[in-house]
Parts: structure tokens; C-alpha cells; sequence
């Protein structure tokens, strides 16, 4: 039998329509409500001591809905377990951590702040037009009960404008090394340009907790604040850890459709400081006692490598062992 010969013109459109197909296929693989550009892989789970501590540590890690977290011991910064720490999501309200540490670095806490028309008029929010507050008390606002117009009025205060604040943000993410990261709001809001990953997010996490003004606001599980005509607010936390695990430092939590439920937070317990970020549990009120399933594992982590004096990565290294992750492209 003979086979007639293929041109090189025909073997170049034929790979040309063949890896159209794949770029097709690829798109409509996207996850639902993730940014763009994002990799819809999903890696398995690493735990920095899996092969010490046995398999039951990966079956269960594998149980909880997460799309994403990052959790490490708290004094060293090194990494306990993660999955997909590179991912790019959405942040949804665990974005105020960075309004909120840029209002704390300003030197303005003790300024009155007046919330404009089109502060109020921000989803979500609760403060009015033309009441005025102590920035102090309105970080209160924006991280307790995560007001999102309380949030846009700190943005104008200290920005103008929430594209001007918007631009500061970006560049205090730059200089901690949030390279994966780009905001446009001070909020969280959805907008497929606003993305960050489970890694950045502690980055940001571990820093803010540094600052004592930051540590103290979001320490407290319920807050009253005045506004300056001695109007009463009474606000509460929605980190559903308080009450439910001991040793809770705070944090800041985060939910839309597009995010799921998202938690970054601090737990500390007989000296022992956890950092987690937890992103994308479904349903949303999951972010609670999944991060409580890895904080359980993250303290019986701590425990072993006190008793054994075990040696583990530093925090700025990739996951290498148990897991696949995929890099997300920078947009």
C-alpha cells in the first residue's frame, strides 16, 4: 500500500487547527467565577510533615471544600500545609487588610473622617451620607463587620478617590512582595482585574498582624464606636472563630459568589503562633470549621517538630513534594 506524501503546508494547518482546538477547550475548562487567566488544575495536598505523620493527615486535608489555603507556624514563618498557594483568586473582603494597614501607617488614626454620598451608596455598607468619624473607629467598621462603604470612605480619606487609593494599595503590595496580586477597590467587590493568591494573602496577613493598631482592631470580637455627635454603633465580628476555638488572634474574613467563604486569621495557643488563609469553601460558612480541621493539624504539626527538633523548608520555598501545583500567569 502507499501512502501519499503530506506537504509541509498541510502538516502546518493541521497543527495550527489542532491547537485552536486545545485553546477552545482550554477556555471552557476555566473554573466558574475565578479571574481570569487563572488555571483550573486543581494540585493535591502537601502537609510539610505527611510522610512523619502518616496519610490520614492527606485523606482528610482532601475532605474540605477550600480551592486554596496557606497556613504556617507563626514565629518563623515556615510553611505547615497549603494547596494551590499560587492560584489566582478573588480576595472578596479580606481585602480590607490592606485598607485598613495603610489607614493604621498613615499617622491620621485620630482625624475625622466624612462619609461622602457615594461612600454610602457602596453595597454592603451601613454607614450614611455626612456622618463623621474618628478613623480609628471607622477601621472598627470596616473589619468587624466588614462595612464596605465604611471601607470606600477610608479610601477617599486618605486617597481622594478610590483609583488613587487603589494605586497606593497596589504599591504597598508590591514592596511585601505580593507580585500576583492587583487591586482595584478597597472593599473587595468583584471585578475580574481584582485577584490575589492564598500565598500573597499571608504575606499581607503576617504583616498586618506586626502592627499593633492592626493587631488590636481586629483582636476584638465586638466593639462599640461613637460617631462625633455621639451617635452609638454596636458592631461585631464575622470571624466565626471566636467562641468556637481558643486562642483566636483575629483576622479578616471574605465572601462573595464569585470568592466563596475566605478567612485569614491568627491562632495562638501556649506560645505557639498559626497563620492561615483559607479561600473559596462552598458553601461560604464552611471558611469556619474548615480552618479550624487546619488549625487542629497545624498545632499537632508544631507539636512534633518540638518534640523531634524537625528541620522544614523555609517559607519562601515552593511546594516540591505531594502535590502539582500550576503557576498562574501575572496579568
Amino acid at each position: 500500500m502507499k501512502f501519499k506524501k503530506i506537504s509541509p503546508s498541510t502538516m502546518i494547518s493541521w497543527a495550527l487547527i489542532l491547537c485552536s482546538i486545545f485553546a477552545i477547550n482550554s477556555f471552557q475548562a476555566q473554573a466558574k467565577g475565578s479571574p481570569k487567566g487563572t488555571p483550573s488544575s486543581t494540585p493535591t495536598i502537601y502537609s510539610a510533615v505527611l510522610d512523619e505523620l502518616g496519610d490520614s493527615i492527606d485523606t482528610q486535608l482532601k475532605k474540605l471544600s477550600a480551592q486554596a489555603w496557606f497556613m504556617i507556624d507563626g514565629e518563623k514563618g515556615r510553611p505547615l500545609s497549603w494547596k494551590n498557594p499560587d492560584k489566582k483568586m478573588y480576595p472578596a473582603s479580606m481585602t480590607k487588610m490592606m485598607t485598613c494597614i495603610l489607614a493604621c501607617e498613615s499617622g491620621k488614626l485620630s482625624e475625622i473622617v466624612t462619609v461622602s454620598a457615594k461612600s454610602a451608596a457602596v453595597p454592603y455598607g451601613g454607614v450614611k451620607t455626612g456622618e463623621q468619624y474618628v478613623l480609628r473607629d471607622l477601621l472598627y467598621r470596616v473589619m468587624l463587620p466588614s462595612d464596605n462603604g465604611a471601607a470606600a470612605a477610608v479610601a477617599e480619606f486618605l486617597g481622594n478617590d478610590i483609583p488613587s487609593f487603589s494605586v497606593m494599595m497596589n504599591k504597598k503590595a508590591k514592596a511585601l512582595g505580593m507580585n500576583s496580586t492587583n487591586f482595584v477597590n478597597p472593599h473587595g467587590l468583584p471585578d475580574d482585574n481584582h485577584y490575589t493568591t492564598a500565598r500573597d494573602m499571608m504575606k499581607l496577613l503576617k504583616y498586618c498582624m506586626k502592627n499593633k493598631d492592626f493587631a488590636e482592631i481586629v483582636s476584638n470580637s465586638t466593639k462599640t464606636i461613637y460617631t462625633t455627635t455621639g451617635k452609638q454603633i454596636n458592631l461585631k465580628s464575622t470571624i466565626g472563630l471566636y467562641g468556637r476555638y481558643e486562642g483566636c488572634l483575629g483576622g479578616k474574613t471574605g465572601t462573595t459568589r464569585a470568592a466563596g467563604g475566605c478567612l485569614a486569621s491568627a491562632v495562638e495557643r501556649d506560645g505557639t503562633k498559626i497563620y492561615l488563609v483559607i479561600m473559596k469553601c462552598e458553601p461560604a460558612r464552611e471558611r469556619t470549621g474548615e480552618s479550624i480541621v487546619l488549625y487542629d493539624k497545624g498545632f499537632e504539626m508544631m507539636k512534633f517538630f518540638k518534640r523531634h527538633k524537625h528541620g522544614y523548608r523555609d517559607a519562601n520555598a515552593r511546594p516540591q513534594a505531594h502535590q502539582n501545583v500550576s503557576r498562574p500567569k501575572n496579568k
